[in-house]
């Protein structure tokens, strides 16, 4: 055996697969929906090109070991898919033939208090892009002729194959997840110690763009103020399980709080206790499925554009994705002068607030709306929290940005009782 051969082996057999792999998805993490096109394909040619070679590698690490059929067996579950496939193709053509034919949409959605606005989406390739910045900018004319004091809006990126209706992050997002089970099962398999491919594993696992969800990638919150012609891009963070499933049974919170009348009572227990311990709460919603499963997404941002996108974003998902309820939690700020204070921007309305309250609020698929609202300084208050959640006048449908989600239950509700004609 050479000298070359030794330094290879102490490295470990996985090593240089692990390094292609972190190769090709730091590239990935490289690519930006605000970034030119240039750049972004170079970031894509090199991905699709070092993650083809993580297999490579292997391959030439254990041609001549006795883990060559197990090589096999588990590239034949993990990566010989249409996706993988797709990959390879994709590889071949980026080294061979031409750049990645790279696609990219710009959808522009306007949020009010009384209505959500969808823009055509735009469409740009190598040959039309322009500034992202330069885009925004030209939407002042159009939301200055809206007559509001200010315009909340988001733009939501996607991108793609040229020609084609799959988007790429969902076949990248696949693609990556099966490459990392099969270096997995490689790793439990061999069973080797290699402190160099520990390190490459934890660095991959670090790296964004399999890790951070699809709307903090490729999603902006704004909001234009019309007096003082300004837009200012939300600060966000969002609060992530990191589980492949993201749904849960709804028994899990009932055992929680077994003296709890029903969900909704223990969502408000579970949050009104959490408020007591932090003395702030981000807008966090509980989302229930037909399947008596739930999903909880809870999330923060420097504007409330974000909490009216959250909104619109489930209620889209109510008809396909069988959703039954809906459950909001939030903090609010409450004004004596409403009519005057709807006058103002939003930033300049905090100054004038009189309190603040901790609003609950649930939509039904049967179309029921329950809501509970608590003064924030009698939380501690025990009870205050009963007679609160006794009282029944405490209920209110005001609540702007739950509309899209209280709209879509009755449309669902008036086209499930519609006779069927066909």
């Amino acid at each position: 055996m050479g000298s070359t051969d030794l330094k290879e082996e102490s490295k470990g057999l996985l090593y240089p697969a692990y390094h292609k792999l972190y190769s090709s998805l730091s590239s990935l993490d490289k690519f930006e929906k605000g970034t030119n096109f240039f750049d972004n394909i170079s970031y894509l040619d090199n991905f699709l090109s070092e993650y083809r070679n993580v297999t490579f590698m292997l391959q030439k690490s254990l041609a001549h070991t006795d883990y060559i059929k197990v090589y096999e067996e588990n590239r034949e579950k993990y990566l010989l898919n249409d996706v993988c496939k797709w990959f390879i193709e994709k590889r071949n053509e980026v080294l061979k033939q031409q750049p990645f034919d790279l696609e990219k949409k710009i959808r522009i959605v306007i949020y009010t208090t009384a209505d959500n606005l969808a823009l055509p989406e735009l469409s740009f390739t190598i040959e039309n892009d322009v500034e992202y910045s330069t885009l925004i900018d030209s939407m002042r004319d159009f939301f200055a002729k809206l007559g509001l004091v200010e315009v909340m809006f988001s733009a939501e990126f996607s991108f793609y194959e040229k020609g084609h209706k799959e988007e790429l992050y969902d076949k990248f997002l696949s693609g990556i997840n099966n490459m990392k089970l099969f270096m997995k099962a490689m790793k439990g398999a061999l069973n080797e110690s290699s402190t160099l491919s520990d390190q490459l594993e934890e660095k991959i696992d670090e790296l964004k763009f399999h890790r951070i969800p699809k709307n903090m990638l490729l999603t902006d919150d704004y909001i234009y103020y019309t007096k003082k012609n300004q837009f200012e891009k939300a600060s966000r963070v969002e609060f992530n399980v990191p589980i492949d499933d993201q749904k849960v049974p709804v028994t899990i919170l009932k055992k929680m709080f077994p003296d709890s009348k029903d969900l909704f009572d223990s969502f408000i227990m579970m949050h009104l206790v959490t408020f007591q311990m932090q003395k702030r709460l981000m807008p966090t919603c509980f989302i229930v499925y037909n399947d008596q499963k739930m999903q909880f997404v809870s999330f923060d941002s420097s504007i409330k554009t974000t909490i009216y996108r959250k909104l619109y974003e489930i209620a889209n998902r109510i008809e396909p994705d069988g959703i039954i309820d809906v459950l909001y939690v939030g903090e609010m700020y409450n004004y004596v002068n409403t009519k005057q204070i709807l006058e103002l921007e939003s930033r300049e309305r905090i100054k004038y607030k009189n309190s603040e309250s901790l609003v609950f609020f649930k939509s039904s698929r049967d179309l029921t709306i329950t809501s509970y609202s608590f003064d924030s300084n009698k939380v501690n208050d025990m009870k205050y929290i009963a007679s609160t959640l006794l009282r029944k006048d405490n209920s209110f449908n005001n609540l702007a940005f739950m509309k899209p989600v209280i709209n879509e239950f009755k449309r669902l509700n008036k086209k499930n009782k519609s006779p069927d004609f066909s």
